[in-house]
């Protein structure tokens, strides 16, 4: 397997095997949120990556999964982006 393969499917099976293990439990900011009491001056919001999926996908698995992969793709195009300003101003 070349490097540019690794580099593709690594990611993709990190990914993969991430989604198995997400908690359905809320994260630290959240409890801390609820034990002091100011959860209950939150706004609701509308956000595609809502609890860490996207609603509008009924799987759970498949939810996350997706939710997994768009944000590694965002990742990936910012880390280009800036890469490439980067590169644009050193030269």
């Amino acid at each position: 397997m070349n490097k540019k393969t690794g580099a593709v499917i690594f990611p993709i099976f990190v990914v993969l095997s991430a989604s198995l293990f997400t908690s359905k439990h809320p994260d630290t900011l959240e409890t801390l949120a609820v034990n002091y009491g100011f959860d209950k001056q939150a706004k609701e919001t509308v956000s595609i990556f809502a609890g860490y999926s996207f609603p509008f996908i009924n799987n759970q698995f498949l939810s996350t999964l997706c939710a997994g992969a768009t944000g590694l793709i965002l990742l990936y195009v910012l880390y280009k982006g800036i890469n490439s300003v980067v590169k644009h101003f050193t030269k």
